[in-house]
């Protein structure tokens, strides 16, 4: 059994550090299906409650559980914290690191919609033909 959950903490890890990289550059997905652009804004804007509010993210919740589980003494504070923080980038340069990921995703939305209003008056215009 503390094999299993081993396993599982390091999927949901995984997991959870996909969802970081996709908050970032999740948008530009939408360049290819403009759909794919409201997922996005949802996990940038959860991004957002999680970092500037108490709110643990439930994610990082069932990690430390699941290392409890292995017989493994969970690690303190968030996910972001025990990964990326002193391994990614120093600890100093946490909220300009956070403030250029959000910037990058609100970028990727901005060209997104620049893109479609682009493009937006060709699609009226064969339709209407």
């Amino acid at each position: 059994m503390e094999a299993l959950a081993m396993v599982a903490a390091a999927l949901v890890a995984f997991g959870h550090m996909a969802f970081l990289v996709y908050m970032v550059v999740g948008g530009f997905l939408a360049l290819h299906r403009f759909a794919w652009i409201w997922p996005s804004i949802g996990v940038t804007l959860y991004s957002i409650y999680v970092t500037l509010t108490d709110f643990t993210c439930p994610v990082t919740t069932l990690e430390k559980w699941l290392l409890e589980q292995a017989g493994r003494t969970p690690y303190e504070g968030s996910f972001t914290a025990h990964y990326l923080r002193d391994t990614l980038y120093p600890a100093q340069y946490e909220t300009a690191i956070w403030l250029t990921a959000m910037g990058i995703a609100l970028a990727s939305y901005v060209l997104v919609l620049t893109r479609r209003r682009r493009h937006l008056p060709d699609r009226e215009r064969l339709a209407s033909s």
